[in-house]
C-alpha cells in the first residue's frame, strides 16, 4: 500500500528509508534492525517485495521476518472449536501479542542486545506517522530511565479505543500501567473509581485515560529479562460478535487473541 498518492511510496519502503536516515544521522557503525511479523497470508509477498526492491537500500541481515501461526477459532460461548467443513478446523490470527513470543523464540531480541541495541520500538503497519514522535519518545525515555513508554492520543469517553490506565492490585501491592480495552474500561471504572464509568475528565471533553495507538518503546535489557521469565506469552481473550442481544450465538466464529501491549 502507498502512504500517499503523489509519490506512491509504500509503507514498507517508507519505514526502511526512515530507519536508514536515522542510522545515517547517528554517525555510528551500528545498523538499526527491523523485525516484521508476518503470517501465511503475507510472508511470501513481503519477501518478494523486499527482494525485488533490494531491501530498499537496507542490508539483508537488518530485516528479520517473524512468522505468526494461526490458532483454532471458537464457535460458541462454551469454547467449542469451529469446524471448516467435515474434517478441518477454522483458524484465525492469534493477535499482535505473538510478537513477543516470536522475538523470544527466534532469539532475535537477545541477538539485538548482544549487538548493542538498547531500545525496541513497537508500531503497527499502515501508520505513516508512527516514526514522527520516536526521537522525542526515545529522549524522554532515556532521560527518565523508563522501562516502558506508551505513545497515546486524546480519547473521548466511550470511544472504541483502548485506554492507558494505572492499575493497582491491593492484594499483591502491585501497580502497572497498561492498556485496558474499551469494552472492559467502562465496567472496570464503574466497579472501582467512578460509578459513572467511562466519562470525561476535568476538561469535560476527553477521558482521563488517553487512547492506546499500539505504539510504545521498551528498554531492551529489562524487556529481554522479562521475555526470559515469561517466554513472551501474553494473556489471551475472546471478543465475539453476537448474533443478537441474548448473547448466546456468535455471528461468526471468534478468534482467541492476545495483544502486544
Amino acid at each position: 500500500l502507498p502512504i500517499e498518492t503523489l509519490t506512491k511510496i509504500s509503507y514498507l519502503e517508507y519505514y526502511i528509508k526512515y530507519i536508514l536516515a536515522l542510522q545515517q544521522k547517528s554517525k555510528t557503525n551500528l545498523k538499526l534492525p527491523l523485525a516484521i511479523m508476518v503470517s501465511d497470508d503475507t510472508e511470501a509477498m513481503t519477501k518478494e517485495m523486499l527482494i525485488a526492491n533490494k531491501y530498499f537500500g537496507a542490508a539483508k541481515n537488518q530485516i528479520t521476518l517473524l512468522k505468526q501461526e494461526k490458532v483454532a477459532a471458537l464457535a460458541d460461548n462454551e469454547g467449542r472449536i469451529a469446524a471448516d467443513g467435515k474434517y478441518a478446523v477454522q483458524s484465525k490470527p492469534h493477535g499482535h501479542g505473538d510478537v513477543h513470543v516470536l522475538l523470544h523464540q527466534s532469539g532475535t531480541l537477545e541477538n539485538w542486545v548482544k549487538r548493542g541495541i538498547q531500545w525496541v520500538y513497537f508500531f503497527q503497519d499502515t501508520n505513516a506517522l508512527g516514526f514522527r514522535p520516536l526521537l522525542a519518545t526515545l529522549g524522554l525515555s532515556k532521560k527518565l530511565n523508563l522501562h516502558c513508554n506508551f505513545l497515546t492520543v486524546p480519547r473521548l469517553p466511550g470511544q472504541a479505543v483502548g485506554g492507558i490506565a494505572k492499575l493497582h492490585n491491593q492484594d499483591e501491592n502491585k501497580t502497572m500501567v497498561v492498556n485496558v480495552e474499551y469494552n472492559q474500561l467502562d465496567p472496570l471504572l464503574r466497579a472501582t473509581v467512578n460509578p459513572q464509568g467511562d466519562v470525561a475528565g476535568p476538561d469535560s471533553i476527553y477521558s482521563p485515560y488517553p487512547g492506546n495507538i499500539n505504539q510504545f518503546l521498551l528498554q531492551a535489557q529489562p524487556y529481554l529479562a522479562t521475555l526470559k521469565k515469561t517466554q513472551g506469552i501474553m494473556s489471551e481473550f475472546v471478543n465475539p460478535k453476537y448474533a443478537d442481544e441474548t448473547k448466546t450465538k456468535f455471528k461468526k466464529p471468534a478468534r482467541l487473541e492476545c495483544m502486544m501491549q
